[in-house]
């Protein structure tokens, strides 16, 4: 029992290892922050279409991060029971094993250099490469960085995602890991065996046993090395972002879900044991718990708090923060919609072509009548993906939707989304869900926490919106929008076809 109190005094860090910045967050038992601290690092674009990062920028930005939070809170590294890892899911690193020099510098989940080849891929084996995918990057850099694809096969230099990589580093060389949430978004590792495919990996001569050892998402893979970090602390968790995310809001039961807003938005939904393919939705691995493969489906709103910054830099808004204030100053849109489709439109309509679109404007609209159609434009959107992801899952889902992100500290707008939905959007009182879901799994791993549910006992519950008096006419205007869109799709493909 003494031990157990003395635990609970200590904190579990984050770091949380996203395309533009990293995170790291010291938390306590309660699940409160105690310290945190961002930094960006450098967004490398060679051509148009291609971003890289460098990756040893990135591990060290890392290692300043967690010093700078720890004396943030005034507290030593033995004060820290676990460290978890989470970030970009397909973003693929090669480092030689003795030195740990990176052999180029990172290819980023967005990336799109291998756009051509994915397209043959599709075509060779019937199915859809993405460009999202980590496979064809690691095919690129074995093929394009001098004696790569030996020394991979010699075992002198390691590949894989991000997460192997600071993995690899805190550890000091000694765990060359991944889990299934980010083994899955190289397409070598199969779901329903729940382990690498020698075929699928030979397809682009990667030697599927020079990969990294597939591991559960919460476990202890290594100790951090003393000289480093002045205590050797268990790394004891990793997932990719969104699933972090998943489990930062307790989505454990098939059916449960969330949305994140930030640039874009990603609503996932809980499958449990089953794996479910669809055309319309990422069918993706949840986590490895207790010998258990949980999987997920992933709709995606490809433009959210973008189209607030679009509104801002065609100086509508003066800041981004302004639109929550001018959204609640005017009763609706005053009949002007917004479609969100500045990159084209995902779930359910996976139409890269489509266009965005703002309609109904008159003399007497304001700069507040557009800044709430642009987020009424992105909570009918949301709708659309919930409502493509309920479709798809065998079972009752997304009955209450649980949310975070930049765009989730915006009262009128989540209220506005629980009218939209006509169900309960609940927040929790944090927004760094996604550090928070990490650093629970680090803490299971190392009985920081017996058990979920005691950490359901210790969390604080969030803030709760019920859908309102105007839900009914939001529900009308939502009838109207749809047919607003495809208006805007008929129209995009009519210019299309003539280009």
């Amino acid at each position: 029992m003494k031990g157990r109190k003395k635990m609970r005094n200590q904190f579990i860090l984050a770091i949380d290892a996203g395309t533009s910045g990293i995170r790291t967050i010291l938390y306590d038992y309660h699940s409160s922050e105690i310290a945190a601290t961002y930094s960006e690092f450098t967004q490398i674009t060679p051509e148009p279409g291609l971003l890289e990062h460098d990756a040893l920028e990135i591990w060290n930005v890392t290692k300043d991060l967690i010093s700078q939070t720890l004396k943030k809170a005034g507290t030593s590294p033995e004060n820290i029971a676990a460290i978890g890892v989470t970030g970009q899911r397909s973003t693929v690193v090669a480092w030689h094993k003795t030195t740990g020099e990176p052999v180029h510098n990172a290819l980023v989940w967005q990336d799109l250099r291998t756009r051509k080849r994915c397209k043959e891929l599709s075509d060779l084996i019937g199915m859809e490469v993405s460009t999202i995918s980590a496979f064809t990057k690691f095919e690129w850099l074995l093929d394009h960085v001098p004696n790569c694809r030996e020394d991979v096969e010699k075992g002198e230099v390691l590949i894989g995602t991000l997460d192997s990589w600071l993995v690899w580093n805190l550890t000091g060389g000694e765990a060359f890991v991944t889990d299934p949430s980010n083994a899955v978004t190289t397409m070598m590792w199969l779901p329903p065996l729940g382990e690498w495919s020698p075929e699928v990996a030979q397809i682009i001569g990667m030697p599927a046993e020079k990969l990294a050892t597939i591991v559960p998402s919460s476990h202890v893979y290594g100790s951090t090395y003393p000289e480093a970090f002045g205590a050797e602390i268990p790394v004891a968790a990793i997932a990719g972002d969104q699933q972090a995310a998943m489990f930062g809001h307790l989505c454990r039961e098939p059916g449960s879900g969330k949305a994140t807003y930030g640039t874009s938005v990603m609503v996932n939904v809980n499958t449990g044991e089953e794996w479910i393919y669809s055309e319309k939705l990422n069918s993706l691995a949840l986590w490895r718990l207790g010998g258990q493969d949980e999987f997920c489906l992933e709709g995606t709103v490809i433009t959210g708090g973008a189209s607030i910054s679009l509104v801002k830099d065609l100086r509508i808004l003066e800041t981004v923060n302004e639109s929550l204030a001018l959204s609640e100053s005017v009763p609706d849109s005053g009949g002007v919609f917004f479609i969100p489709a500045l990159q084209g439109l995902g779930t359910p309509y996976m139409d890269p072509e489509a266009r965005g679109a703002l309609f109904g404007l008159t003399r007497s609209t304001t700069r507040a009548h557009i800044t709430r159609a642009v987020l009424e434009g992105i909570a009918f959107r949301t709708r659309q993906v919930v409502e493509t992801l309920r479709e798809v899952a065998p079972f009752p889902a997304l009955e209450t939707l649980r949310v975070d992100g930049g765009m989730a500290a915006n009262d009128a707008f989540l209220q506005m989304q629980a009218d939209i939905l006509d169900i309960n959007i609940e927040r929790p009182n944090t927004n760094q869900v996604t550090s928070l879901g990490i650093a629970y799994l680090a803490g299971l791993a190392v009985g920081f926490w017996a058990s979920e549910e005691e950490i359901k006992q210790s969390k604080v519950r969030g803030k709760i919106f019920t859908p309102g008096d105007n839900a009914a006419d939001m529900q009308e205007r939502y009838k109207h929008w749809e047919k607003s869109v495809d208006t805007v799709r008929a129209l995009t493909a009519t210019e299309y076809k003539r280009s």
